[in-house]
């Protein structure tokens, strides 16, 4: 779970599919490696040209609590590229045997331009192959607009090996001025996924409708393939 949150921190792609790191009844410490063609934060880019390369690691408590921090590079705007800092800390209760709740928070800053910074609360529900989010953020990106971002992701198992899986995510503003863009934006991601070991290898399609909050107008692609490769330790 804590992993999915890292990796679309942005963006949580299959935010269950970790479902049993939580409810193991060890602490876990690990670190991920990832390298992503295009760096899509719900559903728009955050990246330059090139690839995206990301470190993170993620600690997971046997109370069910956990917290973890990512570095990666960002453009949020053309020729402003910063590297952006994501940490995060929530707890999971069990419901019942099948389903979890969530709490928690994450934070963004960017080195170079602290004005972007950020932070959101959270809630979630999740069960064994889906999980669904809302978001708070009060001061998003820094730009005097305060969001909720509510998001359902999904996954299901062919093999050992291979899954398929799904995003959607709805964005809207609550609250400030809007600089002309609309005031919701939708995004949506589906591919598929092999792990061999402690590699995996996805190959996604991000599509996200235009305006809605984001840190500047957006012009750059609204949907693209994005190929992606992390190694866990």
């Amino acid at each position: 779970m804590r992993r999915g949150l890292l990796r679309h921190g942005r963006q949580l792609t299959f935010a269950a599919l970790c479902l049993v790191t939580s409810l193991s009844a060890r602490a876990q410490l690990g670190a991920t490696l990832a390298v992503e063609s295009d760096y899509r934060f719900r559903g728009v880019s955050l990246d330059g040209p090139g690839p995206s390369l990301r470190a993170s690691f993620n600690y997971d408590a046997p109370n069910g609590c956990y917290g973890g921090a990512s570095a990666t590079r960002v453009e949020p705007e053309h020729g402003d590229r910063y590297a952006q800092v994501l940490g995060y800390a929530g707890c999971t209760t069990p419901l019942d045997v099948d389903r979890l709740v969530e709490a928690g928070a994450t934070y963004s800053h960017f080195s170079g331009d602290s004005s972007y910074d950020f932070a959101e609360l959270y809630v979630g529900l999740l069960a064994g192959r889906w999980g669904a989010r809302l978001h708070f953020a009060p001061d998003y990106f820094g730009r005097k607009v305060s969001t909720l971002y509510a998001e359902f992701d999904a996954h299901t198992v062919l093999d050992e090996n291979f899954r398929l899986f799904g995003h959607l995510g709805v964005i809207t503003r609550i609250s400030g001025s809007g600089n002309g863009e609309s005031r919701t934006r939708g995004d949506l991601r589906v591919g598929a996924g092999w792990v061999w070991r402690s590699l995996d290898l996805q190959l996604s399609w991000v599509g996200a409708t235009e305006g809605g909050p984001y840190p500047a107008v957006y012009g750059g692609r609204r949907s693209t393939f994005v190929a992606g490769a992390s190694y866990s330790f």
